[in-house]
């Protein structure tokens, strides 16, 4: 290990009640730390505190346009950032989703005239959250009662913009070494990806799906008793910058841009209905320099035809089951960025329930600048 990596672990913290309460208090005094949640660790700081908030845009190089979540304790904590007296439809959609949380659920409607612009991108939407890791919970309520009233704190995900969220507390520390306090060891996330953005609608609208994770629009939809809108699918012809969705939206919550989660190594996602051989012979090649080194990502058992034309290839959960294909995607893909592969290609797996939000970041991440 390179002395700038194990300088950089030492930030790393067993989740004690004595690191614990240092955390809070360092999020209490403004500063960053790492914080693990069930889908991806989070740069945690003050949701209520500018000064904060603007140290997590600095660190992650991310776009002001760009909103961030706000993390709580409790729904009776996640009630108190929304104006629900702004519509008795919203907050009706608001208690019916309630069985959600804690969980991997974000949820986008009216902002209270309390939440700071800078977490809103200063639109008049906010995006809240109950994780659901116990050391997140703990950290929470900690900063409830070091405060003596619940604290909303701004995590977004804890890499800089655009890159692979980390899923490890090494990948946070070695991502975001010089700008944390402290990271928080809660071990891997178990879901992996995301959480799903649901956003409220109106009195007008119905609610809808912004960005896929691990709760369905079929799974919301049941709980509201009403359809739920399912986010708009990337497409190759998207460019690198804000897709329709998010125009469409003025940008309601994080995850809306069309090149996200990216990996340094170029992504590119193969088709299922044609030989694996003919698609690499399809891309561009160059007969003066030598044959490029291609990984290539499938989800299931692996095959001979699946190989042809790779010079290595990795399953993701070869027993087919797309929650642990989730739980390894990142993983994975920060792995292949460190493996000098010149790119990486990835067997589309089947978009239903989780795979939706599986193909949803792959195709972020394979879309150009």
């Amino acid at each position: 290990m390179s002395r700038s990596k194990s300088l950089f672990r030492s930030l790393i913290c067993p989740p004690s009640s004595e690191s614990i309460a240092r955390a809070a208090n360092a999020i209490l005094e403004g500063k960053l730390i790492g914080m693990p949640t069930e889908t991806v660790y989070g740069l945690a700081a003050r949701g209520d505190m500018e000064s904060a908030v603007d140290k997590i845009f600095a660190a992650k190089n991310r776009p002001r346009s760009n909103p961030l979540i706000l993390h709580v304790a409790d729904v009776e904590d996640a009630e108190h950032l929304f104006d629900i007296d702004a519509s008795g439809i919203i907050a009706a959609r608001l208690k019916r989703v309630h069985r959600f949380w804690p969980g991997p659920l974000t949820v986008v409607g009216p902002r209270d005239s309390q939440i700071l612009d800078h977490v809103t991108a200063g639109g008049d939407t906010v995006a809240v959250r109950v994780p659901d890791h116990p050391v997140a919970l703990e950290l929470l309520r900690e900063l409830k009662r070091l405060a003596s009233r619940p604290i909303p704190v701004a995590a977004p995900s804890a890499n800089r913009s655009n890159y692979i969220s980390p899923t490890a507390p090494e990948h946070v520390a070695e991502g975001l070494g010089e700008e944390v306090a402290m990271v928080l060891d809660g071990g891997l996330c178990r879901v992996g990806l995301e959480s799903t953005i649901l956003f409220l609608g109106n009195a007008s609208s119905s609610p809808r799906v912004l960005r896929s994770g691990g709760l369905s629009a079929e799974q919301l939809s049941e709980a509201l008793g009403e359809p739920v809108g399912a986010p708009r699918q990337i497409q190759s012809s998207d460019s690198g910058d804000a897709s329709p969705v998010a125009k469409e939206s003025f940008v309601a919550a994080p995850g809306q841009f069309a090149k996200h989660y990216s990996p340094n190594t170029p992504v590119v996602l193969l088709s299922n209905d044609s030989g694996f051989a003919e698609q690499n012979s399809e891309l561009p090649q160059n007969t003066t320099v030598p044959a490029p080194r291609v990984l290539r990502i499938v989800f299931g058992p692996l095959t001979r035809e699946v190989s042809q034309g790779a010079s290595e290839v990795w399953t993701l959960a070869s027993d087919g089951r797309l929650e642990r294909a989730a739980f390894e995607l990142y993983g994975a893909l920060r792995k292949a960025d460190e493996g000098q592969f010149d790119r990486i290609e990835v067997v589309p797996c089947e978009e239903t329930g989780i795979g939706i939000a599986i193909m949803d970041r792959l195709r972020r991440a394979s879309q150009q600048e």
